[in-house]
């Protein structure tokens, strides 16, 4: 993805960049009535011109600002019960919920129109016709507001559900893995570069982000090609190669820019990272098998969120048209994808016979997908070998080994 792309991306999800957008353009539709006022005839301007906006936007001022309080306590409620009951890398998803932002900032955004209109009325700035188009406006901010109200009402019978987390995790995963199916490696070629320069990472962290246009144009310029070593989830330290070019030299403005095209943060993030959706899906299944939650439900849902998310990428092709011929990138392992999902399932839920006889079945219908059939194989072994370890009752452990079997 373009780095400047995915920036953008990243900024938008952010809370307060919607709710600073929703507000100037309420407070900008409050000053603007006054332009407008010329539009109205007068037999509009003596009916809806009168006392009756003030009114409106006073309820609408008072009453807002608690709405507003009240949703955005809701919200941090959900977050810190998300982050106990499932995970604190889903609990981000909370917070970057677009039903979520459009609640939060419609109720600030309307607070303030109603305060600054009122403010406006007290200062004289409307005439007669700008009361009146003030009037309609203040209808519409009631209606979406009204709209909005009861969309959060619902929103909120689901925010803190462990299943609609859930939900939200494999729609983000999802959206990465349907990528990588469509282009397995972004458009980048194959092969492996023995020797070469290695680009050094300026910084510790995780790798968000990998531009692979930027790096192709800089391939194409110096006329040297460019393998990937450290793709969008990788960990990297200060030092350490992101990546090697087969040049014989090149000046330091050019590794810099090789170097600033890859963007590397704190934490992972779902935008280009595929695996880092299965992984989260994984906490959420390993955390409902722990003593403490002991919700063997979960975790099958997640066996089952996981499969959904694997035949989507494996019904891609195996390989795609190379539009960067300069790049070079790893393809994606089956088998890691498959460890990330359904591994820790596995291992937290070897005592289960319900969780394992529900991942046997999975395993079994992962095996007639080409790319996956040699690791659902090998991990089916695997959940056996744990089944004839952690359960004590010979009839359980049949139930198991049996499960999936064709």
């Amino acid at each position: 993805m373009n780095r400047w792309l995915f920036l953008w991306r990243r900024l938008t999800q952010q809370l307060w960049v919607r709710a600073g957008a929703y507000a100037v353009l309420a407070v900008g539709a409050a000053l603007l009535a006054a332009v407008a006022a010329p539009l109205p005839p007068p037999g509009m301007t003596e009916r809806f011109g009168g006392e009756s906006v003030e009114e409106i936007l006073t309820i609408l001022a008072s009453s807002l600002l608690a709405v507003a309080t009240f949703s955005v306590g809701a919200m941090v409620t959900a977050y810190t019960a998300v982050s106990a009951q499932a995970t604190p890398r889903v609990a981000a998803l909370v917070t970057s919920d677009e039903e979520t932002q459009k609640a939060l900032s419609t109720f600030v955004g309307a607070f303030l129109y109603s305060i600054v209109a009122v403010t406006a009325i007290d200062a004289r700035y409307y005439g007669e016709g700008g009361r009146a188009i003030l009037f309609f406006c203040s209808l519409v901010v009631v209606a979406v507001v009204a709209f909005r109200l009861l969309a959060w009402i619902n929103r909120l019978s689901n925010l803190a559900r462990v299943g609609h987390m859930v939900d939200l995790v494999e729609a983000r995963a999802r959206e990465a893995l349907t990528e990588r199916a469509r282009r397995p490696r972004l458009g980048a070629g194959t092969g492996v570069l023995r020797r070469g320069l290695d680009v050094l990472s300026a910084r510790t962290g995780h790798v968000q982000n990998v531009d692979v246009d930027r790096l192709n144009d800089q391939g194409k310029a110096g006329g040297f090609r460019v393998q990937v070593f450290a793709v969008p989830g990788a960990f990297v330290r200060q030092g350490r190669p992101l990546a090697r070019i087969d040049a014989a030299g090149v000046d330091d403005a050019c590794f810099d820019d090789l170097r600033a095209a890859f963007t590397i943060g704190h934490t992972r993030s779902f935008d280009q990272d595929p695996r880092f959706g299965l992984i989260v899906l994984a906490e959420i299944g390993a955390k409902a098998l722990s003593p403490g939650v002991n919700d063997p439900g979960t975790a099958i849902q997640v066996i089952g969120a996981g499969v959904r998310l694997l035949d989507a990428w494996s019904e891609g092709p195996s390989d795609a048209e190379v539009r960067f011929p300069h790049v070079l990138w790893p393809d994606l392992d089956a088998a890691d994808l498959l460890d990330d999902v359904f591994g820790p399932v596995a291992r937290y839920g070897a005592g289960d016979v319900a969780v394992m006889i529900r991942l046997k079945k999975a395993l079994a219908l992962l095996r007639d997908c080409e790319r996956l059939a040699a690791p659902a194989r090998a991990m089916a072994a695997e959940v056996d070998a744990r089944a004839r370890k952690t359960l004590p009752i010979a009839a359980d452990l049949r139930r198991v080994v049996g499960a999936g079997a064709p």
